[in-house]
């Protein structure tokens, strides 16, 4: 019988549900980075449009080397890049001093470099080394021809990609909206940063990091801001924000409970339970309760008017895994990327410790890497007392990446190659 709380199944149940956005927007192409193009783009002029020098040298005529042995030439013109003068056709016997990037005259077929003409005073120049017909031009269409598809629909824009537009003379690019995503944080506890802490309150982490996490992830952060453990708010709160049609995606966090103990199979209604049961108001809720530490009480739904609905822990550890587990693909797959984008890579490392978790649970790990003989080591970070994956931020501050182990591995031995999922694009240490 196929386990139904699986990360997998979760992942299954959203890309069924998370539809993809079809309406584009015009943005300027220096703002376009990372943005996904909504049509394809067909160039309407050449790159370059005229035949070039790829150096600072002479235009020659090849035949004057290959066929009559010339090599002294009088250089009848200087021609720099941006030369807005008509410019005369070389005849034989003749050379044109060009620089990068500048027009080649007509009847010139190459260009020798100005480091390799023996001599050039008087008017003259002299060369006596081999050449090569076409060397060191570039001809029109060379690096990019009009009438080609350039980019496709879909593709996501890189620096390089800027460059390419900007080069075929676009100042603005069409690209698929950004989904707009409201951050719904939970709890009787919560003071928003900046403000003075009351006894037995703590700051609102989760909305200002999701904020940070959606605009990485290719979205639009709306606060829709932090509710109390009241139902019947948050319910209202909720049905106001599917009505409203501003949200592309909901993302809550805290009041998921633990109705479902999943690893012990059982089921208890939890006080707390609130936007799981509130999902269930306003919507249909999909799935709570998945093998995964952190994130056991992670949930996912949709409301009435068609809104999904991410119900993330309400621990910041948890929130920060959760999310790049399953709401970065959703965010992605609105955005209509084609391939999942991570801001990290991953690394091979050797693991230092031996691992034991609960079979049948997706369970992450914080780790330390260090370099020795040519290969990086990875040492498990322990959680403080009393034990716990979510509760505690200071294992991922100081870790250099994290690891995971799938649902059917319960052991893993000291010596084994994991792969390392970086939390910055330096290992320090």
């Amino acid at each position: 019988m196929q386990d139904k709380k699986t990360a997998k199944t979760l992942l299954d149940i959203t890309a069924e549900n998370i539809k993809k956005i079809k309406d584009g927007e015009i943005i300027s192409v220096e703002n376009s980075l990372g943005r996904i193009i909504s049509e394809n783009i067909i160039p309407q002029n050449e790159v370059p449009p005229f035949i070039r020098s790829a150096v600072d040298g002479f235009a020659v005529i090849s035949g004057d080397f290959l066929e009559k042995k010339i090599d002294k030439f009088r250089v009848e013109n200087q021609i720099t890049a941006g030369y807005s003068k008509e410019i005369r056709p070389l005849n034989s016997g003749e050379a044109a001093f060009v620089t990068t990037g500048a027009p080649i005259p007509p009847n010139a077929d190459s260009v020798v470099l100005i480091e390799d003409a023996e001599e050039y005073a008087g008017g003259y120049m002299v060369y006596k080394k081999k050449i090569e017909k076409g060397s060191y031009i570039s001809p029109i269409g060379d690096d990019i021809k009009a009438g080609e598809v350039l980019f496709k629909k879909g593709h996501r824009i890189r620096f390089c990609d800027i460059a390419a537009l900007s080069g075929i003379g676009m100042s603005s690019v069409s690209v698929y909206k950004k989904p707009s995503v409201g951050i719904l944080s939970g709890g009787n506890e919560l003071t928003p940063p900046g403000e003075k802490l009351k006894t037995n309150k703590i700051y609102d982490i989760n909305t200002t990091v999701l904020k940070s996490l959606v605009s990485d992830a290719g979205g639009v952060p709306e606060v829709i801001g932090a509710v109390e453990d009241d139902f019947e708010k948050l319910t209202q709160t909720l049905k106001k924000a599917d009505e409203s049609s501003k949200y592309d995606l909901i993302v809550s966090t805290g009041g998921t409970g633990a109705s479902f103990l999943v690893l012990e199979n059982k089921e208890i209604k939890n006080f707390y339970d609130l936007v799981p049961s509130a999902i269930e108001k306003t919507g249909k809720l999909l799935f709570h309760g998945v093998k995964l530490v952190p994130g056991k009480p992670t949930s996912f739904g949709m409301l009435n008017n068609g809104t999904p609905i991410f119900a993330l822990a309400g621990w910041p550890y948890s929130v920060l895994i959760t999310f790049d587990l399953f709401v970065r693909p959703a965010i992605q797959k609105m955005s209509n990327y084609k391939d999942l984008y991570k801001r990290y890579p991953s690394v091979k490392a050797v693991l230092k410790n031996d691992i034991i978790k609960e079979d049948g649970v997706r369970k992450y790990f914080q780790v330390k890497l260090t370099k020795s003989g040519g290969s990086l080591y990875a040492e498990v970070i322990s959680a403080p007392k009393p034990p716990s994956a979510a509760r505690s931020l200071s294992p991922m501050i100081n870790a250099d990446g994290s690891f995971v182990m799938e649902e059917h591995i319960a052991h893993l031995k000291a010596g084994c190659f994991i792969d390392v999922t970086l939390n910055d694009y330096e290992i320090e240490g």
